[in-house]
């Protein structure tokens, strides 16, 4: 033997696929313009949908906006990107008072005020977007 051991997998000291580039580390959490359709399979540029309703509650009493979304043409296929991998927003009134919760996935991180102004300010008289970062409500 060579000294090596019978498992080819631990002789190998080179990975077995060659000429790939090493990974890259972001120092940011926000993805390259130059890799947003990479990682995107949105039809839109950005995709948000409500799943909680403060106002509406949950008894019945007035029309419920969870699952509200947008823009008007997203596809389900957007919706459900949207609910897997879009941060966590908030819609508040002038008070401060939470009004919607929901996820906005918007890769270029250009449209953060989209549900609010999609939706919010004329849906439910929303005045600011919050979203969750470190556990806790930040303006945007």
């Amino acid at each position: 033997m060579d000294g090596q051991g019978d498992n080819p997998q631990e002789s190998q000291s080179e990975p077995i696929a060659t000429g790939l580039a090493p990974p890259v580390e972001l120092d940011t959490d926000e993805v390259p313009d130059s890799l947003v359709s990479d990682f995107s399979s949105l039809t839109t540029p950005y995709c948000w949908v409500i799943i909680e309703d403060a106002v509406a509650g949950y008894d019945g009493a007035q029309p419920s906006a969870v699952g509200k979304s947008g823009p008007g043409q997203a596809v389900a296929g957007d919706i459900t990107e949207a609910l897997t991998a879009g941060r966590f927003f908030r819609l508040v009134d002038g008070k401060g008072r939470e009004l919607a919760i929901g996820r906005l996935y918007d890769p270029s991180g250009q449209n953060e005020l989209a549900p609010l102004d999609d939706f919010g300010r004329q849906g439910l008289g929303a005045l600011n977007i919050e979203f969750r970062a470190e556990g806790e409500w930040r303006a945007a």
